[in-house]
């Protein structure tokens, strides 16, 4: 289980990669380094051996499941590294959760980009234009949007904090927190 305090720090980890990707699309080793620690440290204090264990084998998940796309070149080493992080705080299970969640989000996020820019130009080039050269305009928005490489910190963030708060309803907590029984 989880403490608060666990979460505080790992909010405060992706917050701060969150600002520095979407600021310059970079996340720091020293970050990712920081992250993987702290969730080792407080794994083993919590757990023991079997948390230490459990520590690292959530970050060999994070970085198993983020490889594959890196390798593709189609996410960047910090981004890897962080789910990374992310799996030292919460085990294996936990971090197969937030990769996916990531990968939800990202998604997500990467469609609204595109429809963004898409509609950004459609309502330019009408005004300037006129509706002739809309669709065209567009489409070259939209091969323009899908060519962006976009910050993913943020949908790591996103990710890890739903396959936390998963793990917290899944445990009953939540249930004990809102006053009902377990």
């Amino acid at each position: 289980m989880h403490s608060f305090a666990d979460l505080l720090l790992l909010s405060g980890i992706l917050a701060t990669a969150v600002y520095s990707d979407l600021r310059w699309h970079r996340i720091p080793n020293w970050l990712s380094l920081l992250g993987l620690v702290a969730g080792l440290a407080l794994q083993t204090l919590a757990n023991g051996a079997h948390g230490m264990v459990s520590g690292l084998l959530g970050a060999g998940v994070g970085l198993a499941c983020f490889a594959p796309f890196y390798l593709l070149r189609a996410m960047g080493a910090g981004d890897v590294k962080l789910l990374a992080a992310v799996g030292s705080f919460m085990g294996p299970e936990g971090a197969f959760y937030a990769a996916m969640c990531s990968l939800l989000a990202g998604g997500a996020g990467a469609i609204g980009y595109v429809l963004w820019r898409v509609v950004r130009a459609a309502i330019s080039t009408l005004v300037q234009e006129g509706l002739a050269a809309v669709g065209a305009s567009a489409l070259v928005a939209a091969g323009i949007a899908r060519r962006d490489r976009l910050p993913f910190a943020l949908p790591i963030a996103v990710g890890g904090m739903a396959a936390w708060w998963y793990e917290i309803e899944s445990s009953g907590v939540a249930t004990w927190l809102r006053g009902g029984h377990t």
